[in-house]
């Protein structure tokens, strides 16, 4: 990478995830930081726009999933760790084999990290309601993929023509 490329990405890395970070909170989100980590398979998918779609719809689904395996684990009666193994079990199964049939449409790596974001923010976070809590991750991942990853590709592109 040249100077003033590793310059450019620096610059944007700089103001434009802070920006999200700081504004986040303002517009009623508290799960603000999920952008990046979200962000972050879209960079290692290697910044392809043409993927963004995607990679969005299997974090979304992911999410779903989350708040379902979420339902089921709070509502089932029967042992919580059988609960959990045959929630991820069944699920897990499901969710490859529906990506891996449909691959040009859901990307599975996202929907697999965003399942774990939806699970791991769910059961942190004991007091926003879980429906809010599942737009607010919602928003965030899209914020992840469209603006933190896409967005800030294409300026930093256009920055260094």
């Amino acid at each position: 990478m040249k100077k003033k490329e590793i310059l450019t990405l620096a610059l944007l890395i700089a103001i434009m995830p802070p920006a999200w970070a700081v504004l986040s909170p303002y517009l009623g989100n508290t799960v603000g930081p999920i952008a990046l980590i979200c962000a972050g398979i879209y960079g290692t998918n290697g910044n392809k726009f043409k993927d963004a779609h995607k990679i969005a719809l299997g974090y979304l689904a992911g999410n779903i999933w989350a708040l379902i395996a979420f339902e089921i684990m709070a509502h089932t009666p029967i042992n919580p760790d059988i609960t959990l193994f045959l929630t991820l079990a069944v699920f897990g199964f499901i969710l490859v084999v529906i990506s891996a049939r449909f691959e040009n449409i859901i990307h599975m790596p996202s929907w697999l990290t965003g399942w774990a974001i939806g699970m791991l923010t769910m059961n942190l976070d004991t007091n926003t309601p879980v429906l809010s809590l599942t737009v607010q991750i919602a928003v965030a991942m899209l914020v992840g993929v469209y603006y933190v990853g896409a967005l800030l590709d294409k300026v930093h592109k256009l920055l260094n023509r």
